[in-house]
């Protein structure tokens, strides 16, 4: 076998891995059935149902996917320890080609193996994932039916190239939000483990805490989007993590426009990472309840900042936090708990922090409600701070973040839509919250632009935001941000 074959062979055999991952499995059942041994049959026995479920879905998507021409030339390849049908001799710039095809589809094997991607569900950065493959694996696949004339596989060159340009383009955002995602993950898991330790008397790793605060202030003087992060009920840590994370990153952005307390945002942000791990000792049907709470159930939820202020002071935790953990859901007209405080027996601290952890609770899905869109969550914020409930002033920072904040997904008067990319720091009039900085990625028939289009609403007339997407639409949306990442 000659150099050429060689580096075919070799694409075809990684291509059969990455398919073989992705292929539809028979059940042990289903081949005990049929009377003989298959290859895979005592591996589909050691697995859980779940990964048999994930194997036949991936199946499902891969035999859709590639239309009867590609799949006939794949069947021409023959078994795995034959050489495939190729051609005899190739130029070199189909060499280089497809040497660049084969380390796309390394890495795209290895982004595989990512926990983050979920490729078993809904995600838009699975399908991504998806479509991706299947791109290469056609692109190469096509090589396998090149002529040997050099003049032909010059001009089919062409093609090709394009091709795995656009996968490679595709495989750098598959990464970036790769990352990006295990960023998240990582920080969950980091704040989960340190409220578990702490609600467990362990010891707690505070510069682990102390790194996590100054990484979400640093990310909000990037000027970085909100991530409203959110976790099962089930899974207590990760959902208190997820909630505290929220509320830490709206903190971290409110606190730079506080003249009291802008010199101590690592402190802000720290108390909005632990004010509610009190909720770890509250049991889990508890959190997870779907229905309203009974006279007891309410009873016993308002006790936890009474916990958490005594996990926390058992921490050695200066007297500052504690008082943050234990005051975040007191109000202003004495209506809050545990102790009914009022107006001046709250402390700055403490009024920035129930802001960020109102705001942040209402952006967030919950069980026995849909997350608010960020606007609504805004609306609902100020109109406790109008009544008095809230610190009005504190309240009125919140317009900084404007009623959609960078990262807002939102469609347009005209049904184009866009992504927040930037908000006003200054407000000119009451409707600058209204009006941010929009990069615009479909039109107003909904196909997308060839590159994104900014728009500062606040410097135009006539275009105005009517909504922000729902989940659903953001995840069509995210799908577009990706082709154009």
């Amino acid at each position: 076998m000659n150099e050429t074959q060689q580096l075919l062979s070799q694409i075809v055999a990684l291509r059969r891995r990455l398919e073989g991952e992705l292929a539809p499995r028979r059940l042990v059942e289903g081949v005990r059935a049929e009377g003989g041994p298959s290859p895979t049959a005592e591996a589909a026995a050691d697995e859980p149902a779940t990964a048999l479920e994930r194997r036949v879905a991936y199946g499902t998507w891969s035999h859709r996917l590639l239309d009867d021409t590609i799949k006939r030339l794949g069947e021409q390849t023959g078994p795995a320890e034959n050489p495939p049908t190729l051609p005899s001799q190739l130029t070199s710039r189909v060499r280089r080609l497809l040497c660049l095809g084969y380390e796309q589809l390394q890495q795209l094997r290895a982004l595989a193996d990512e926990p983050v991607l979920q490729l078993d569900g809904d995600d838009p950065l699975a399908t991504y994932y998806r479509e991706t493959v299947a791109m290469a694996d056609t692109a190469l696949r096509m090589v396998q039916a090149y002529p040997d004339a050099a003049s032909v596989q010059l001009r089919l060159c062409d093609g090709l190239q394009a091709t795995l340009q656009v996968v490679g383009d595709r495989l750098a955002a598959l990464q970036a939000a790769v990352r990006k995602r295990r960023r998240e993950n990582d920080q969950i898991e980091r704040l989960a483990s340190g409220l578990v330790a702490l609600e467990r008397g362990e010891a707690v790793d505070v510069a682990s805490l102390h790194a996590l605060a100054e990484e979400i202030i640093e990310e909000a003087r990037q000027g970085e989007p909100l991530r409203f992060l959110a976790a099962p009920a089930t899974e207590p840590a990760r959902f208190i993590a997820c909630h505290s994370l929220v509320v830490a990153q709206v903190v971290a952005r409110l606190v730079r426009h506080d003249l009291d307390l802008r010199h101590r945002p690592r402190e802000v942000v720290l108390a909005a990472l632990v004010h509610d791990v009190g909720m770890l000792r509250l049991p889990m049907s508890l959190l997870s309840q779907e229905g309203p709470f009974s006279d007891d159930q309410r009873r016993q939820l308002e006790t936890h900042p009474r916990l958490g202020a005594e996990l926390v002071g058992r921490l050695g935790a200066e007297s500052w936090l504690v008082e943050a953990t234990a005051n975040h859901h007191e109000r202003l007209d004495g209506t809050g708990y545990p102790a009914g405080l009022r107006e001046l027996q709250i402390a700055p601290l403490v009024r920035l922090l129930a802001v960020g952890d109102v705001y942040g609770a209402l952006c967030c899905p919950r069980p026995h409600r849909p997350a608010f869109d960020p606007r609504t969550a805004l609306t609902e914020t100020l109109l406790l701070a109008e009544r008095g409930t809230l610190d009005r002033l504190q309240g009125e920072r919140l317009l900084q973040l404007s009623f959609y904040p960078v990262g807002t997904a939102v469609e347009l008067a005209d049904g184009s839509v866009g992504l927040v990319v930037a908000t006003h720091m200054a407000r000119r009039d009451l409707t600058t919250p209204a009006r941010p900085v929009v990069a615009l990625l479909t039109d107003g028939l909904g196909q997308p632009l060839p590159q994104p289009r900014h728009l500062d609403l606040a410097e135009v007339e006539g275009p105005a935001i009517v909504r922000s997407l729902p989940a659903a639409e953001r995840r069509r949306l995210a799908r577009v941000l990706l082709s154009l990442a």
